[in-house]
Formats: C-alpha cells, sequence, structure tokens
C-alpha cells in the first residue's frame, strides 16, 4: 500500500494541526482534489483540508482512521476505511484514490459504506 494512503489516514487522529498540516504537505499533491459525502464541497485547497480532518478529531474525540484492505489497478486505488470512533463504534466506507509519479494523492473520492446492494 503506498505510504501516502497509510500516512493521510493516519492523521484523521492527529489533534496538532502543525503536524496534520507538514503530513498533507507530503502525502498530498500540489495540486489535488478531495471529497466525501460529509464534505459541504470539494477541496482542493491544503488548510481547507487540514481544517477539515481537524473536524473529526473535535467531533469525535478519541477516534482514529485506519485503512483496513487495499487494492489497485493500474495506479488506482480503492482504499477500504474503518473510521473507529472512542466508544468501540466503526463505520466502515471506501476511497478512491490517484497518486502522480511522486506517490502523491491527485484525487480523493471517499464513499460512505461499501457499496453494499440495498
Amino acid at each position: 500500500m503506498p505510504d501516502a494512503i497509510t500516512a493521510f489516514f493516519a492523521i484523521w487522529a492527529e489533534t496538532d494541526a502543525d503536524k496534520r498540516r507538514a503530513t498533507l504537505t507530503d502525502v498530498m499533491a500540489e495540486t489535488f482534489t478531495y471529497c466525501d459525502p460529509n464534505a459541504p464541497e470539494m477541496i482542493s485547497d491544503l488548510e481547507a483540508l487540514n481544517s477539515y480532518i481537524g473536524m473529526f478529531t473535535q467531533y469525535a474525540p478519541g477516534a482514529s482512521a485506519q485503512e483496513v484492505r487495499t487494492s489497485e489497478t493500474k495506479g488506482h486505488h480503492r482504499v477500504t476505511v474503518a473510521f473507529r470512533m472512542a466508544d468501540g463504534k466503526e463505520q466502515l466506507g471506501q476511497y478512491f484514490v490517484e497518486l502522480d509519479a511522486d506517490g502523491r494523492a491527485t484525487r480523493m473520492v471517499g464513499f460512505a459504506g461499501l457499496g453494499e446492494p440495498e
């Protein structure tokens, strides 16, 4: 699994904005897009992404995000992520991630759940 993906989800538990920013600077390409079902709009600014991830630690103290499975097709990554709350509850989601030649994320699109048929 690419290091950028591992590092990106690890910072969802980081409460220090400067540490999150440093990691984001390393793992996100200079030009990127990020969206998920809870983001009010597409994010393409590092500070906005840092603030957005910071809301997770603010509203879910002690929670974490961790990739639990990754598959890859010709440079496109599908990542199953477990969002684990401090009380033990867990929600799974999936992200589709594209990386540049340097292994930095250029596009991340998150979905709630695993896409099970309704």
